[in-house]
């Protein structure tokens, strides 16, 4: 893989939606007069009453520094020992950071004659949890090793135990890493030698026993790989992140779910592919025995939009497997490489594109033992994005056309929004400064999307909710479920958060990420507008590959609305008014770059 191609042309990109975006002229505000029914479903709760809630009771820490956080009347003043305690939010909240002294250091609130006091005590803690179970067992997912090379074992498990791992019918007594009080959770080790295998075997999961009784499996299977023998993995999730190197200082590519590569070499947590670049193991399914990924293509030709995918093109090859890929799209092409794909050169290609809106032609070149196909864009229609999936032996690229505003009160009525409440369910997210008994990082991102999605929905646009309820939803089924509808855009609605060694007071604002350049004018123009709109700090549109920004096929961000450790901010994000100014702010962002 030429990977300085692929860094010129990420660069070349990039500079060109700087200066696009940099010159999009300012969007008029518009105006909304509905506040009541787009905040209607709006009750965080928020106590207004004087409470510590960080710490909630005393506690010792070795740290020199601590942000007490809670609740308080916000029509009251409220003091700590004897002083007015700053920056508190609207509804109540505070923060205020104590630096501690050697010893019990006191802190007393009061407010309208109440009192409450919390002592934390500068030093080493003489209590521990304790744990009757082996638990965190390696390995956590199905990973490879090699013949002759070690096996590391771990769990943990209450100390003093005796622990033994069994794997592939090998005992191993693991050892206890450290000391420890009996029977608080401590590491336990071990290590063993892979066989000789021929091929690649499934030699199962780790069983661990405790105290020679009670069996515990690990989440994970082993694999070996013989000596002299291939490894072949396939991405088992909707999407894996590809990287230039075992120190991830280069984010290369997004492989796909499904497509298969063999392993040239090998660490402790990544694989690096035959194609080029590493990837974490626990993102690829190991494949036993021995399997091809040479794709050999026997036919190509051009399909029709099935029931949900209505706005685009499909072109479609008929292989032998799913191959890796490399693509990407400029102002000029659509380009893709096929990994390890021969037989397209052999196919006629002339009228491959005919009658297509996007493209005029494609130029198609095999170089070793890839091909790479260069669909050239006619200018016609206007390419919003692409996805390259795998339906059964067919690798079908599908190339996406842009959505149209139309005219009068519903401009979205053509565009379909996928909107993702981040977290739920068992994954509250951030704690603000209020606390479990108050409106968490889900309570308001759920809040804010059902919101979002009246005031989508009041412009037009079909709107489809990855989660409505405080339900668990993993990063692989809400891509699926944006897949699925054939989104246009993809706004994923998070709030941030800093840890609480610190001044949690001075860190504000909005930052929007985004990691395809297709991205990057929605992800600025939200950030400058919730920014003005709501009166945050813009720490603007940001790089970065998180999982759920990496749909090629529709603009995607994450929106990290606010700092849930912030009382001002945490006060504002749960309220229906700082609620409605910012769907507001990122609906106006919507209109700006469609």
């Amino acid at each position: 893989m030429n990977l300085r191609l692929f860094c010129k042309r990420a660069a070349g990109v990039l500079l060109a939606l700087s200066v696009c975006v940099g010159a999009m002229p300012a969007v008029a505000a518009r105006t909304y007069d509905d506040f009541d029914y787009i905040t209607s479903h709006i009750n965080l709760k928020v106590p207004s009453s004087l409470n510590i809630v960080r710490p909630a009771e005393d506690i010792t820490t070795s740290d020199s520094v601590y942000f007490i956080t809670g609740t308080s009347n916000p029509e009251a003043e409220l003091k700590m020992d004897g002083k007015t305690v700053p920056n508190r939010g609207s509804r109540g909240s505070f923060g205020i950071l104590v630096n501690l002294s050697n010893g019990e250091n006191t802190f007393v609130f009061q407010q309208s004659g109440r009192r409450k006091s919390v002592t934390i005590t500068k030093g080493s803690s003489t209590t521990a949890p304790t744990t009757k179970v082996i638990s965190s067992m390696a390995p956590s997912y199905d990973c490879a090793t090699t013949s002759g090379s070690t096996i590391n074992l771990s769990c943990t498990a209450p100390a003093g135990a005796s622990v033994t791992a069994v794997v592939g019918g090998r005992k191993v007594q693991l050892e206890q890493v450290a000391a420890a009080r009996e029977g608080v959770p401590a590491t336990f080790q071990g290590k063993t030698t892979a066989g000789n295998v021929e091929g690649t075997q499934d030699i199962g999961k780790v069983t661990y026993i405790l105290n020679g009784g009670t069996q515990f499996q690990s989440a994970g299977k082993v694999f070996i790989t013989g000596q002299g023998s291939t490894l072949t993995v396939s991405v088992k999730n909707r999407a894996a992140s590809l990287y230039k190197d075992e120190q991830r200082s280069t984010f290369i590519e997004t492989l796909k779910g499904g497509a298969v590569d063999t392993v040239a070499e090998m660490n402790s947590s990544m694989y690096r592919l035959s194609s080029g670049g590493w990837v974490y193991k626990e993102s690829m399914q190991p494949l036993a025995g021995q399997v091809s990924v040479r794709n050999k293509v026997s036919k190509i030709g051009r399909g029709t939009s099935d029931s949900w995918r209505e706005n685009g093109e499909y072109y479609l090859i008929t292989g032998t497997v799913n191959p890796i890929y490399r693509a990407y799209q400029d102002q000029e092409k659509l380009y893709v490489r096929l990994m390890h794909t021969t037989g397209i050169a052999d196919q006629d290609t002339s009228d491959w594109t005919n009658g297509s809106q996007l493209f005029s032609g494609v130029q198609v070149s095999e170089t070793d033992g890839d091909t790479i196909l260069q669909f050239q864009l006619s200018g016609e229609r206007k390419l919003w994005g692409y996805s390259i999936e795998y339906h059964d032996g067919m690798t079908s690229i599908y190339a996406k056309y842009a959505p149209k505003l139309t005219s009068g009160n519903q401009p979205l009525e053509n565009t379909v929004i996928a909107v993702d409440a981040g977290h739920g369910g068992t994954d509250p997210g951030a704690i603000g400064t209020a606390g479990t008994d108050a409106a968490m990082e889900k309570d308001i991102t759920l809040a804010t999307a059902i919101a979002l999605q009246k005031r989508l929905e009041s412009l037009g646009a079909k709107v489809v909710m990855c989660r409505t309820g405080d339900d668990d939803v993993s990063m692989n089924t809400r891509m699926e479920i944006t897949a699925a509808k054939d989104a246009d855009l993809f706004i994923s609605l998070h709030c941030n958060s800093i840890g609480y060694n610190q001044d949690a007071n001075k860190p504000s604002g909005t930052e929007v990420y985004y990691y395809e350049d297709i991205a990057k004018p929605l992800a600025v123009r939200i950030a400058d507008t919730i920014s003005e709109k709501v009166g945050r700090v813009n720490r603007g549109g940001k790089f970065s590959n998180y999982r759920v920004t990496l749909n090629t096929f529709a603009p995607s961000v994450l929106v990290e609305m606010g700092f849930l450790t912030n009382p001002k901010e945490y006060d504002q994000m749960t309220s229906r008014n700082g609620i409605y100014k910012t769907v507001n702010a990122i609906a106006d962002s919507v209109l700006a770059v469609l």
